[in-house]
């Protein structure tokens, strides 16, 4: 099982994110001015992409004389009685309102119906030269723009000091600005949130899953290795045990070792003979054939050896046989081994290993005793010795 849902749901929100953003379109109006300066009698022009055109507006160029309302107190063209005054009458005429107090839709419309040629708001006192994309729809085809407040204020007062100025509007640079509305990220916030949870809750389903499997399985495997070790341990029972003496064809104090701690064999260590022949100490060998199974010199493999069959896929099965071959004696090399069933079996332990070692130690019990007795008798016979008189005879 793979944990595939979040791969699925970036591409989705990254979809989501793409689909809800929305492009906005505007465009910049350069605005030419020009005017005769009564003081020096002399033309000043001035021309700057400063304006911005609305967004229902057409993007037409315009050329006309500049007219503001009457009134000095309301520039703002809301009223839909407003009068303009036009420094030059009969001409195409373009009038200038200041934003604010209604629509710019009303300001479109008040100034069209006066027979304007276009009509250009200048923005709020303070933002300077700032402007923004007006929204005016229903408006026909009257050309509006917005300029700067200091381009607007600075055209007003020349034409209050009753000098005409002529503007001429064209079309600028073509913009296009990608945004998302409020609701849009809204929307995405909660479908992330969503996508989030989900992906949280089937991240935990999953680990709960492959913990409990990976828990099923350890647990199978552990039953598994225990039943292994107990065959295991009742195989290794079946081997011969065998206490070193002096003077046994089996062991050479003198020459032969253990294989595994590398140390000669001593009297009375207890060894275990393999079914190859090879000797071992008994500490030494059962926990390697525990843990490997096989003899540490040849490999052979014991527990198959002893008619043991271990299936590494199941549990282990055991097949005790009837009877096992018997004190195969280190020396001897006639293939005791591949004669399975039909060798002798007379001298091989069949019993259980503490019974051979209850065997072992009282073997040693006697020998202790007698090894007592005899240094008994001898402390004695010196003790008799060391007592005798001076004349005595000499016994030697």
């Amino acid at each position: 099982m793979r944990f595939w849902a979040p791969g699925l749901y970036f591409p989705f929100l990254l979809l989501l994110v793409t689909v809800s953003c929305r492009t906005a379109e505007w465009y910049t109006a350069f605005i030419s001015t020009a005017y005769l300066d009564p003081d020096t009698n002399m033309t000043v022009s001035a021309n700057s992409e400063s304006g911005r055109y609305g967004d229902s507006s057409p993007k037409d160029s315009v050329q006309g004389v500049i007219g503001i309302p009457r009134a000095n107190r309301d520039q703002l063209g809301c009223d839909p009685n407003t009068e303009y005054f036009i420094s030059r009458s009969g001409e195409p005429w373009i009038a200038l309102v200041a934003r604010g107090n209604c629509t710019f839709k009303e300001k479109i419309l008040n100034a069209a119906k006066k027979m304007a040629s276009a009509v250009v708001i200048y923005n709020f006192l303070g933002t300077g030269n700032a402007t923004v994309t007006m929204n005016h729809i229903g408006t026909g085809n009257t050309v509006a723009i917005m300029i700067g407040n200091s381009k607007g204020m600075e055209i007003l007062e020349l034409v209050r000091r009753g000098i005409p100025v002529i503007m001429s509007i064209t079309v600028g640079t073509r913009h296009v600005q990608e945004w998302m509305s409020s609701q849009s990220v809204v929307f995405v916030i909660i479908a992330f949130i969503t996508m989030m949870i989900i992906s949280l809750a089937w991240l935990i389903f999953y680990y709960i899953q492959r913990f409990l499997y990976a828990g099923s399985q350890f647990s199978n495997q552990n039953k598994k290795n225990k039943n292994n070790r107990k065959e295991a341990k009742k195989a290794i029972s079946k081997l011969q045990l065998h206490t070193v003496r002096h003077g046994d064809r089996e062991v050479d104090l003198d020459i032969d070792g253990c294989a595994v701690c590398i140390e000669v064999y001593r009297y009375r260590d207890v060894v275990r003979i393999l079914p190859c022949k090879h000797v071992f100490h008994r500490i030494c060998i059962d926990p390697w054939l525990l843990e490997h199974r096989t003899c540490p010199m040849c490999k052979l493999d014991v527990i198959k050896a002893l008619g043991f069959v271990v299936d590494a896929q199941e549990n282990v099965e055991v097949v005790i046989p009837e009877s096992v071959p018997g004190n195969i004696p280190v020396g001897n090399s006639d293939g005791a081994l591949e004669e399975g069933a039909g060798a002798e079996t007379s001298n091989f332990p069949s019993s259980p290993t503490f019974e051979s070692l209850q065997h072992d130690d009282r073997l040693m019990e006697e020998d202790e005793a007698a090894s007592l007795i005899e240094a008994n008798l001898e402390n004695q016979i010196n003790s008799d010795s060391s007592s005798c008189p001076i004349g005595c005879p000499d016994t030697r």
